[in-house]
């Protein structure tokens, strides 16, 4: 199934209604600009910008999700802000019906930069392995074949260590894998109350061994 297809399926039967006709210009309206936002993540698009030049490409998915005019980046872009909410319960949907198809065993957790909205009021400077970068970090759980179960967006400079919890909660797998910036007692106990092994990197040596000691 395309991406727009699963799109058009979800959007359009569990969230957004149509919206009520209106005289004038009716504008993109709601549901066509939440398929735009949830097709941009599915198909790993990391900012308005590369939406509005995707869409430019593949002007067939345009179509299929609705646009006769594809809208321009500034347009997207206020799309995020004002759809947030709707965006997440989208894809709490999607998270669940991806885990009654394809049960998990294995949840990674895991930051992305999102480069490419340094402009918005909340953007913060931030870091990651590649060096500083100014914008937002997409914290995200996915499963063993790779979609999206949980997501949180947080500016730029935001430690990726306390969003692994909410990441994690409600959620079933048999293990969870996260980086060393993951690694503390606190998110290893979050993990086993969902009845999950943590798997992380270690943090220094000296930290971990004084945490184990702890423990014990």
């Amino acid at each position: 199934m395309e991406a727009y297809e699963l799109v058009r399926l979800l959007v359009n039967k569990m969230v957004v209604p149509p919206t009520p006709r209106r005289p004038g210009n009716p504008g993109y309206g709601r549901l066509r600009a939440v398929r735009l936002l949830v097709y941009s993540r599915l198909v790993g698009l990391e900012n308005d910008t590369r939406v509005a030049a995707h869409l430019a490409r593949h002007r067939y998915a345009a179509g299929a999700l609705g646009f006769k005019h594809i809208p321009d980046r500034t347009t997207a872009g206020r799309w995020w802000r004002r759809y947030a909410c709707i965006l997440a319960e989208v894809f709490n949907r999607l998270s669940a019906m991806v885990q009654v198809l394809m049960p998990t065993r294995l949840l990674a957790v895991d930051p992305t930069p999102l480069i490419g909205l340094q402009t918005l009021r909340l953007a913060e400077w931030g870091f990651t392995s590649k060096g500083a970068f100014r914008g937002f970090k997409l914290h995200a759980s996915v499963d063993q074949h790779g979609p999206p179960l949980k997501a949180r967006v947080t500016p730029g400079s935001r430690h990726d260590s306390p969003r692994l919890p909410s990441l994690v909660q409600d959620l079933e797998a048999e293990c969870v894998v996260a980086d060393a910036g993951c690694d503390s007692r606190a998110n290893r106990e979050a993990v086993r109350a969902t009845g999950a092994t943590p798997v992380t990197a270690m943090n220094e040596p000296q930290t971990r061994q004084g945490e184990a000691e702890a423990e014990a």
